[in-house]
Order: structure tokens, then sequence, then C-alpha cells
């Protein structure tokens, strides 16, 4: 028995490794590791559930190998699963400043009921300098959504410095900003989009980066794949287009992320990365645009494994803050807030 336990163990601790580290390979070279990548939440619970398995039977050889993988692991896993016991202490002589990033799915503009959109009611009330969404329609103005409209006046008055979406990419901000002009904030036609703005901020002037990588692109009869695994005809053809719009994905997230990078190389000073990229921590773009100078807010403070997107089951963090230079988080929080399919995420910076 103790030598299947270790069998058992070498499995798991190469298949979590291999998941850890498999947004280190381009997925247009091989697509499995970043399959692997995004199922590393799923392996690393297996692991710790084998790991107290082994513990109940006193397997200390076999448990040892799981301890030293999931060591190795620990780079990766800390993206995923932060843990910060102790809260960073503000310096009292240091400007503060909160961003917000939200995926508002068009503010619910196209329900029948006009209700007014949780999701602007929600930013609102956090109040926070500067806020990048995606997904806020680029069609048609606020004034134009019945869904904002009872909010209008609010809107305008805490935020007096916006831009309408473009491309689906827009701010919100207290503080006056310029547009950034660049042959890479271009639209692209898998649909990534990205906007830039050099904003007046408390501390000095900041690049606000908004990003929105390209959808997946399911279908409805993907999503059933999805969701329940349980499609009366047609299974094996949904589960290919599943795989087949995830690799696709995997791909068009490694040339975007390419691009986004190239623009950090290209900006001087403190920056800030926010928004949808619709790919999860430790993958292959999260990996290219974070490089070696990039850090995560929600792993540098944050508390245990968190989510962003929450349909189909897949409770997954696909939307990030990201910053660079002479900042220092100071907090990282996901609300269960809003009427989107994306929950929020908002945080405080020390500049």
């Amino acid at each position: 028995m103790k030598y299947i336990f270790r069998l058992i163990s070498i499995i798991v601790a190469f298949v979590l490794l291999f998941a850890a580290y498999g947004g280190r390979v381009d997925p247009s070279v091989w697509n499995l590791p970043s399959l692997a990548t995004l199922a590393l939440p799923i392996v690393a619970l297996v692991t710790l559930l084998l790991l107290a398995l082994l513990a109940i039977f006193r397997q200390w050889r076999a448990a040892v190998i799981l301890v030293g993988a999931l060591m190795l692991s620990w780079p990766t896993l800390r993206l995923i699963s932060p843990f910060n016991l102790v809260k960073p202490e503000a310096d009292g002589n240091r400007p503060q400043l909160s961003v917000l990033t939200m995926n508002v799915t068009e503010f619910n503009w196209h329900h029948k009921d006009n209700k007014p959109s949780q999701s602007m009611r929600y930013i609102l009330d956090q109040n926070a300098d500067i806020v990048v969404i995606q997904e806020g329609l680029v069609y048609f103005d606020y004034d134009q959504l019945n869904t904002v409209k009872p909010m209008l006046k609010e809107l305008y008055e805490k935020y007096p410095y916006r831009k309408k979406p473009f491309f689906d990419v827009g701010i919100l901000s207290k503080y006056p900003f310029t547009e950034v002009k660049s042959p890479i904030l271009q639209q692209d036609s898998l649909g990534y989009f990205i906007k830039a703005w050099d904003v007046e901020a408390p501390g000095g002037d900041l690049r606000v980066i908004g990003m929105h990588m390209s959808s997946l692109r399911f279908t409805g009869n993907d999503s059933k794949v999805i969701d329940a695994m349980k499609v009366p005809s047609g299974r094996k053809n949904r589960i290919k287009s599943v795989a087949r719009k995830l690799d696709n994905g995997f791909v068009n997230h490694a040339r975007q992320a390419r691009g986004l990078r190239q623009l950090l190389d290209e900006t001087e000073g403190d920056v800030l990365v926010m928004g949808d990229m619709n790919d999860t921590p430790g993958s292959f773009a999260y990996r290219t645009v974070c490089g070696d100078d990039v850090r995560d807010a929600w792993a540098e403070t944050g508390l245990g494994p968190t989510y962003t997107f929450n349909a189909h089951h897949l409770f997954v963090k696909i939307d990030h803050i990201l910053y660079r230079g002479d900042m220092k988080p100071l907090s990282c929080r996901r609300d269960k807030a809003g009427d989107s399919d994306h929950y929020p995420l908002v945080a405080i910076f020390e500049r």
C-alpha cells in the first residue's frame, strides 16, 4: 500500500507542477499547459485532500513528495490564493488613491424592466477616485441608457472627468486626464480592446491602462456543456467546440498580451493596468503582461482564493488590478455586487 501511495503522490505532484508552470509555455506552441493552468485551483485542492489522507494513514514519505510540490508551486499558487495575514501599514505622509475595475455587462440596458443598474449604483456608492469599466456600451451615451438615467446627476457630479467606452473600455475619474495616443491602442479584429490615460492623480502623474482581452465567445450550447455536461445530443461535438474555443482564446490572449506588454515597456513612471483579461493568474497572458516588473494588488494584499467571473459555474479570477512603480497597495478586495456576470475589484494604493 505504501508504494501505491507514493506512486499516486508522484503523479499528483507532477500534475500540480505542470499546472503551476504551464503558463510559461506559449499556447501557440502547445496548448495543453494552458488548459492545465486553468485547472490549477482544482489540482491544488486535490493535492491538499490527498495530503490530508496521507497524514491520516501516516504515509509520511509520500506526504513529503506532495509538500515539496506545493512549495515549488507556491510562486504561482500565491497568485491564486495569497496568504497575507498582516495588512500593509499606511504612511500618513503619502496620499492614497482608490481604484475600481468592473465589467458592467452593458449596465443591463437591454432588460425590459428598465430597473436602475445595480452595477452603476455600486460604482457610485464606492466613490473610488478612478474607475475603469468594460462592456460599457460604445453606441450609447449615459443619458441614453434607461438603467443609468436615474443616477446621471450623481454620476456627473462625482466624476467630472470621464471617457465613454471606446470600443468597450472607459474611465470615470475625479482627476483630469489626457488620453494616450499610440498605434498599439487600436481595436483588435478579434475583440481586444485597450485604452490608456495619463491621469493627474494625487502623488504625481499616473498612467492608467484599461484592458478587455478577447472573449472566448461561448454560445448557448457551449454554456450548457460547461454548466452540466448533460447535453442530450451532440455532446461530443459541443465539447470539441468548447475545447477549440479555449485553444483559440489562449492563442489570442498571448498575442494581445504581447501588445499590452509593448505599451508597458514604452511607459515610464507609475502604471496601473486594470480590467478583464479573460485569463487567470499564472496564465501565459498574465505572465506576459506582468513580466518581471508588474505586480498584482490581490496577490500582495489579499487572503485566500477568490473569483470574479460568476456565470456557468466557471468561478475563476479573470479580472485584475496590476501595478508598477513607486506605489504600495494597502488593500484589494472583491465584492459580490452589481448585476453583471463579473464581480468588481477595488484597491487602495499609497503613492
